[in-house]
């Protein structure tokens, strides 16, 4: 029996052995699929960023009783004289709804009217056709933590599905989700229906990012796993990029939605060129499969076909001995070993505060100021930095050095921001903007790195819990930002500072993955051990030596 299992073991030793040699060589094959990723992350930009032009809420008039009030991004309500004719409309004691009867002339009827209120602004948007604002201005951030939350349950069932039936089908489906909730949402009649069309809508969202990341770095060797991450984030930056470019043109919320999901469908032939993963076929037994797409890949990058691979498909890897499990088994399973348990937490405590601060800071676009789009062309183009910056981090300093840095350099400009902005508002978008590129970092960071701590038969599932538990921090950021209109940023600035620190200094506890080959079994992740407690530990256990009598 012992010998039977170590035969085992050399076999999958072996046949692991030979999807490193393929995919040593960053070859032709590797390329294309950088450039593959690389036009599929566009969509997923159009998708997770649509709110910046969908929820758009411009400078307006809001109208009580016998008064007009003006509210933009730069100054707070003032009342504002002679600007309108208000006819209140009156239903027992409901005094809160009224209608204008006159246009502001300074507007020269570049406005969109709404029960209550007068936008000064060519675009419509979900607020102005609903009016969104003043009494109702709650419905706005409640819209987009919908949207998160269907990321959070869709990135779940995602990450088990990936696992059980594959990266690339996944990845397929959930674009070709995403792209048709995205259009169906341009037909909403109702807030009620556009709800439910964009929680469909963020059910894919997680999904294609988490499938995108493992297709990736599963593909190529350990040192360029960054590199394959960088051009889907760098994919991503650059639909960031375009967004602004689409809104100068279309201004209708909902032609500007169907036209990126058009845009979006253009790039589905790219996701149909996939290949199901080599270490995915190998870790599910399916060895054959496996065999041929080594030898296709070989074949696409002009190497000889080694006649090893004659024999791949008969070996029996280990890892189809631990079969793809149920959420609740793997958590059951990571309980049971406590150094697995708090690297668990860890990571799930990183994607909370990263995801919170990545959203409160990108969704803040329409109280900077300046003009809003080029304010969110700016935007994408930090983000594009902060791909180029992961890349740099990642392969010189690595993932987990990385991330402390970049975090604690979040903490302090994070913190900063609101005082400085109180003396000085070009300071305070600076400083702003110094903290998005930072997290922004970190976001493309916690991605891969994840996935470098965890097995393979596992992989996709904790990426999607670590994934869910991170939108709980998606939903609570809409709601700081609305807080932040009300009451001030100060202590929401400074609350998330303290998050962020703390985060930090956990990282300590992981393990460094740069240049190191994947976990492939519970075994290899366990091994895995964070040098600074490493280091301590020994000088522990040297000095409890007792020596011999």
């Amino acid at each position: 029996m012992l010998t039977q299992a170590s035969q085992s073991d050399q076999n999958s030793l072996t046949a692991m052995s030979e999807i490193q040699t393929t995919l040593e060589k960053f070859g032709r094959y590797q390329k294309r699929l950088c450039i593959i990723l690389f036009v599929g992350a566009l969509p997923s930009a159009f998708v997770t960023f649509q709110f910046l032009i969908t929820h758009h809420q411009p400078s307006y008039y809001c109208n009580y009783g016998a008064y007009a009030f003006e509210s933009n991004k730069e100054t707070s309500s003032h009342e504002v004289t002679g600007t309108s004719e208000v006819l209140a409309s009156i239903s027992g004691n409901d005094t809160d709804r009224c209608h204008t009867a006159t246009i502001h002339p300074d507007v020269q009827g570049h406005n969109q009217t709404a029960e209550g209120c007068v936008f000064y602004s060519t675009h419509t948007s979900v607020v102005t056709e609903y009016d969104l604002v003043c009494q109702k201005a709650w419905v706005k951030p409640f819209l987009v933590a919908i949207f998160m939350v269907g990321m959070m349950l869709g990135g779940q069932c995602g990450g088990t599905l990936s696992d059980k039936f594959g990266r690339w089908k996944i990845l397929f489906l959930a674009s070709l989700w995403q792209l048709t909730a995205t259009f169906l949402s341009s037909f909403a009649w109702n807030v009620p229906s556009y709800g439910f069309s964009i929680f469909l809508c963020g059910l894919p969202c997680a999904v294609t990012a988490e499938a995108s990341t493992l297709i990736g770095s599963e593909f190529v060797s350990a040192s360029k796993r960054g590199f394959t991450y960088f051009c889907i984030a760098a994919g991503f930056s650059v639909g960031y990029m375009v967004l602004p470019v689409t809104a100068y043109f279309i201004h209708d919320w909902r032609w500007w939605l169907r036209f990126i999901t058009l845009a979006g469908v253009l790039t589905m032939p790219c996701i149909w060129l996939l290949d199901e993963t080599p270490v995915w076929l190998l870790a599910t037994g399916r060895n054959e499969e496996a065999s041929k797409l080594l030898k296709r890949i070989r074949k696409y990058n002009r190497e000889n076909i080694d006649a090893n691979l004659e024999e791949f498909e008969k070996f029996e890897p280990a890892l189809n001995k631990e079969e793809t499990l149920s959420v609740w088994s793997i958590m059951s399973s990571l309980a049971r070993i406590p150094s697995l348990l708090g690297r668990l937490l860890i990571v799930f405590f990183a994607w909370l505060v990263v995801n919170m601060t990545y959203y409160a800071i990108a969704l803040n676009n329409d109280r900077l100021s300046g003009d809003w789009l080029w304010n969110m062309f700016f935007a994408g183009l930090v983000e594009l930095a902060s791909s180029l910056g992961f890349v740099i981090c990642a392969q010189t300093v690595g993932r987990r050095n990385s991330y402390i840095a970049l975090m604690t350099l979040t903490t302090f400009s994070l913190a900063a921001t609101p005082f400085l902005a109180l003396i000085n508002g070009t300071a305070g978008v600076v400083f702003s903007m110094v903290s998005k590129f930072s997290v922004s970092t970190c976001f493309s960071i916690v991605y891969v790195y994840t996935g470098e701590l965890f097995p393979t038969h596992v992989r996709h599932t904790i990426l999607a819990l670590s994934s869910a538990i991170s939108q709980l921090g998606g939903i609570l950021a809409p709601f700081i930002i609305y807080a932040d209109e009300i009451g001030g940023s100060i202590a929401s600035s400074i609350g998330m500072s303290v998050a962020i620190f703390v985060s930090a200094l956990t990282f300590l506890y992981l393990p460094k993955t740069k240049d190191k080959a994947l976990p492939q079994t519970l075994k290899d992740a366990k091994a895995m051990r964070s040098d600074i407690f490493l280091s301590c530990n020994r000088e522990k256990e040297s000095k409890t030596v007792v020596s011999p009598d």
